[in-house]
């Protein structure tokens, strides 16, 4: 954890809110790790913020606390329904291959296909976030593996040029795991309220309107996912790598929990597309949330919160009676509202 810096905003509701910050983070104080760990949490929300309008909500909601009690359950439920959003073990389904669908080799007929006739889901949006990225991890470059061995173009670039070659994943930005089509039909639903929950408060505090970009099949669009190596997937799914925007926008900086994580990775990364219309870019927007979730849940130590939560979820096969596994069982109800279908 790291302790709050100074309150340098200018006299409004932004300097009012994080005042409230500082003062619960003086009174939490060391004896108290779990309020402490939420007063640094919602003072780094409202530093991090990526839009003017998301610090305004925040600040407001922050405001609107009758006591530290009010403040702290604030925090844990921007915690379960922000950083856990992100954080959620997202994995890989396991890929579907179409019967008609062309050979990749022909990358104009398969994109054609992939744009005209194939259903919008995790495998299509894998094969066309591959062809946006010629073939390739976004952060490190490395070829993917099986088109280095199905695709001959590229099986010879890479042996004739000595070039690297790794598994790749289709990282998603936005979770599919928390992601469900928001209609009628399906209210009452688990998945359905935790899933409403998440997107209301990623569109107060990152102005992303999910509701509107990335229901139901809207998940898979390309602003949503990228070609990446195996193991930087994961720590982007656990908020140890993030992409940071710099003052000119692009490219991005690459940013870690520790150094180690990204020394194969350029320092700035620029991404391309061959076709800005029907493979466009990873959202800016999608990846500076990301990056302020990670800064957020890393300076003030709900990441490692979180992590031991996820961990005790996995090793603790009964809930203790005495209520020390109080947040185990909170963050579990978070997380079964996440794997209901």
């Amino acid at each position: 954890m790291t302790a709050l810096p100074p309150n340098n905003y200018a006299p409004g509701p932004w300097r009012e809110a994080y005042d409230i910050c500082l003062r619960f983070e003086r009174n939490a104080g060391d004896s108290q790790p779990k309020r402490l760990m939420c007063a640094r949490f919602l003072g780094y929300m409202v530093l991090e913020a990526p839009a003017v309008r998301g610090r305004d909500n925040f600040s407001n909601e922050i405001k609107s606390c009758a006591n530290e009690e009010a403040l702290e359950k604030l925090a844990m439920l921007y915690i379960s329904h922000f950083v856990c959003c992100f954080r959620a073990a997202k994995g890989t389904p396991t890929s579907s291959t179409h019967p008609s669908r062309p050979s990749f080799e022909n990358t104009k007929e398969t994109l054609k296909y992939l744009l005209e006739e194939a259903s919008q889901n995790h495998t299509t949006a894998k094969a066309k976030a591959l062809i946006r990225d010629g073939y390739r991890c976004v952060l490190t470059g490395s070829y993917d593996v099986t088109c280095c061995d199905t695709m001959p173009t590229i099986g010879e670039l890479v042996t004739t040029n000595g070039l690297p070659i790794t598994a790749t994943d289709a990282a998603y930005i936005f979770p599919e795991s928390t992601n469900v089509e928001i209609s009628g039909e399906n209210k009452g639903a688990a998945k359905y309220d935790f899933a409403t929950s998440v997107w209301a408060v990623m569109e107060r505090f990152g102005q992303v309107l999910v509701t509107e970009e990335l229901n139901g099949s809207a998940i898979h669009r390309l602003e949503n996912v990228m070609t990446m190596d195996k193991t930087k997937h994961f720590f982007f799914d656990s908020l140890r790598l993030w992409l940071e925007s710099t003052v000119r926008r692009i490219p991005d900086r690459v940013n870690s929990t520790k150094l180690g994580l990204r020394l194969d990775i350029p320092e700035f990364v620029t991404f391309t597309t061959p076709d800005p219309v029907n493979l466009p870019l990873p959202s800016s927007k999608y990846l500076h949330l990301h990056a302020a979730c990670a800064r957020v849940a890393h300076l003030s130590g709900a990441a490692e919160h979180v992590e031991t939560v996820f961990r005790d979820m996995e090793e603790l096969p009964v809930l203790m009676k005495d209520g020390t596994s109080a947040d185990v069982l909170s963050y579990a109800l978070a997380r079964l509202g996440m794997a209901v279908h």
